[in-house]
């Protein structure tokens, strides 16, 4: 089943068990999903349905981050929207099998630990990996491996 199914899907669940929360942010991810398809003119691959869920949930993350600390019920709300918008996303890489991948990677390549590696690693990194994770946490194990 396709991203955009199970959004379908889990949208008619919610609407009909009265969760307004959710049904607003599957709502936003397939008017996200479905606007693209229109400008492209076909469907989309489920690793590009896949790829807005995670803009989606950095945005959201965003503003979580941004919102300030006396704002308890928004925070409560927002971190309940990531939840939500996770449960959409294939498993995500631990951070110890991330530094495995990326030190054999490394080695592999013959790579040295210095800041000229970080452009071949990511971009390596994102085209095997990226549904399973993202350019921020690749970018945080690649620094603490190079030692930058």
């Amino acid at each position: 089943m396709s991203t955009i199914e199970k959004l379908r899907k889990d949208k008619m669940l919610a609407m009909k068990n009265k969760d307004k929360l959710k049904s607003g942010v599957i709502s936003l991810m397939m008017s996200n999903i479905l606007l693209e398809q229109k400008e492209k003119k076909r469907d989309l691959t489920d690793d590009e349905q896949i790829a807005f869920v995670k803009k989606e949930l950095k945005e959201t993350v965003d503003a979580l981050e941004q919102t300030p600390k006396d704002r308890v019920e928004t925070i409560e709300e927002t971190k309940q929207k990531i939840e939500i918008i996770k449960s959409y996303l294939p498993e995500q890489i631990s951070e110890e099998k991330l530094k495995e991948i990326i030190e054999k990677f490394m080695e592999e390549n013959s790579l040295e630990k210095s800041n000229k590696s970080i452009g071949q690693i990511m971009k390596y990194m994102m085209a095997e990996y990226g549904k399973y994770t993202d350019g921020k946490t690749v970018n945080k194990i690649v620094q603490e491996i190079i030692g930058a």
